[in-house]
């Protein structure tokens, strides 16, 4: 099972809807057990022109949505796709996490 393999616990924070040009990110999960694993070496230059490094994040089928921010170990990532996978008897969330940086 993939589950026997998470060994970390993101938050999950959902903008929340609000008035103005503020963005406001409420909790939205607070306990998702995972298993994040690098996606490239390097950090890379995205179409904004924002700086960062890729991740995939393997969960349980939970409510996650691009555009969410994930906190794992005191690093925050956001959610750039995710997916609900089952292959064989393995149910599983697949979503790429980016963590922004310059080196």
């Amino acid at each position: 099972m993939i589950s026997s393999h998470y060994d970390k616990t993101a938050v999950v924070e959902r903008l929340a809807t609000t008035t103005g040009n503020k963005k406001v990110f409420t909790a939205h999960l607070a306990s998702v057990n995972c298993l994040i694993q690098p996606l490239n070496d390097e950090v890379s230059q995205d179409m904004a022109g924002a700086f960062g490094k890729d991740f995939l994040m393997l969960s349980a089928i939970v409510d996650i949505q691009e555009g969410d921010r994930v906190f794992i170990d005191l690093e925050e990532y956001r959610v750039m796709g995710t997916e609900a996978l089952n292959f064989g008897n393995n149910p599983h969330r697949e979503s790429r996490i980016r963590i922004f940086k310059s080196s």
